[in-house]
């Protein structure tokens, strides 16, 4: 098996931590709190600087723009752009406009530009959810539907490959997708999950083009081949696992957010965790707002 085992390196004790981002222009690490909305932003030692968000929770996904100063952030009422230097907030969009009981969730931008974000229905129990497509302008095409919980959206090396996970459906699928076309095609199963991996929540993709799956409830990470043939897997001492991204000088380092079990005695969950993963990663892609300053 590559790499060691994962390990905590920032107790930041999070009730939902999602949506980890290795910030390339400031050389941070960046991520949420969904439940307790939060934004963290750590650059060296082993803690983290906490900042409130006046945003109604859930929150869903963070990426980074092309503008080194700004965030953008989903929450339970659409999506903003958050500027790190000051903290001010603005609207962006909102394609669920005002469908009831329907949250935004997951995200990622993938090698064209645009930005992939699944919502989710607010109890988790009815397939609401859909799979948007939005553009820098903030138009959106909707791309798939049918959703109780979607998760990690992810895009292949190359770009023309989708990743999205149905996470009540314990699958992840696969979409074909290019430049100038905002709907993903021909969607497949890449895997499938049985109830002992639990379900799967975030994704990121490394150099080789293999995926990295969190699960939540599943207490691990998985690492698939393009396939979907499993290659690794790594445990962790909390069950619910959520995100990952790799980062660091050369993105060697795999960084994992965790959430608590209010059923469980678990003493690291919540917590920031590292994996020295044997394997490189790749830049998440920037969203190409113009600048908002």
């Amino acid at each position: 098996m590559r790499g060691h085992a994962p390990h905590v390196l920032i107790p930041c004790a999070n009730k939902l931590g999602e949506s980890v981002v290795w910030h390339q222009a400031t050389q941070r690490l960046i991520w949420l709190d969904l439940l307790d909305p939060t934004i963290f932003i750590h650059e060296d030692g082993d803690q983290a600087q906490r900042r409130g968000l006046p945003l109604e929770a859930p929150l869903g996904a963070l990426v980074a723009a092309e503008d080194p100063d700004i965030m953008v952030i989903t929450h339970h009422g659409g999506i903003v752009t958050y500027r790190i230097s000051d903290g001010v907030i603005r609207p962006f969009g909102n394609p669920e406009g005002k469908r009831d009981a329907v949250a935004y969730n997951d995200g990622k931008v993938d090698r064209f530009g645009r930005f992939w974000v699944g919502t989710s229905h607010i109890d988790e129990k009815d397939p609401r959810g859909a799979l948007w497509c939005v553009l820098p302008s903030g138009e959106a095409t909707l791309g798939d539907v049918g959703f109780a919980v979607s998760n990690g959206p992810a895009c292949s090396p190359d770009g023309r490959t989708l990743y999205f996970n149905d996470t009540l459906g314990r699958r992840t699928l696969r979409y074909e997708i290019s430049p100038n076309d905002t709907y993903p095609r021909n969607r497949t199963i890449l895997t499938q999950y049985d109830s002992e991996e639990g379900y799967p929540d975030g994704i990121t993709v490394d150099a080789e083009g293999c995926l990295w799956v969190a699960h939540w409830e599943g207490g691990r990470i998985t690492r698939l081949s393009p396939e979907g043939e499993r290659l690794q897997t790594y445990k962790f001492p909390v069950s619910n696992v959520t995100s990952l991204c790799f980062g660091g000088q050369k993105y060697e380092r795999l960084f994992v957010t965790t959430a608590k079990d209010p059923r469980k005695e678990e003493p690291e969950a919540g917590h920031l965790f590292v994996l020295e993963a044997g394997v490189r990663g790749l830049p998440e892609p920037l969203f190409p707002l113009c600048s908002l300053k």
